[in-house]
């Protein structure tokens, strides 16, 4: 299904949800489809929302030069020249569908998700830490599992990454 018609069928009122790209740091339970959601522990990287391109509806390639340099920060290992991966239809259709779940479920927390998304931009598990709920890892771990991305590009060639996501919930 794609992501606006679950945003539609889940679409209600007033509640937040603020997402932003960040590394974890904790570890909580897992969950997704065949074992593909696994626990991540690695070190934290504290993360501004403003200014960020996280909450862009822009593409990859329509992000100005400034704004991937400050999404490539996110990424450790990133050589100058390589691209990480980035959702081909850009964060918007993302968080308009974590929002409609939050709408719907109204937890309040962290949720830090990490994507591994291969070759050909197919994501091929989703690693999960703290947890408003479990329903709510759940289903955002369904969500990053149904977009499909921009692959990064390692060398010149489209090459296998992680893409990490942070999710504050509040519930109002």
């Amino acid at each position: 299904m794609h992501l606006r018609n679950i945003a539609r069928l889940l679409a209600s009122t007033g509640i937040s949800c603020m997402a932003i790209c960040c590394l974890a740091q904790t570890v909580r339970p897992d969950f997704g489809r065949q074992d593909a959601v696994r626990r991540i522990d690695s070190i934290a990287r504290q993360i501004d929302v403003q200014g960020s391109p996280a909450a862009s509806s822009k593409r990859y390639s329509e992000l100005t030069a400034e704004e991937k340099a400050s999404l490539n920060q996110y990424f450790e290992n990133i050589e100058p020249g390589d691209e990480p991966p980035y959702p081909s239809e850009g964060m918007k259709p993302i968080y308009d569908a974590i929002q409609a779940g939050q709408n719907k479920l109204l937890v309040s927390g962290e949720l830090m998700l990490k994507a591994a998304v291969n070759a050909t931009g197919e994501v091929t598990e989703v690693k999960a830490a703290g947890s408003p709920s479990p329903e709510m890892t759940k289903f955002a771990a369904s969500v990053v599992f149904l977009t499909k991305f921009k692959p990064a590009m390692c060398q010149g060639q489209p090459c296998k990454m992680e893409f990490p996501f942070r999710f504050v919930f509040r519930a109002q």
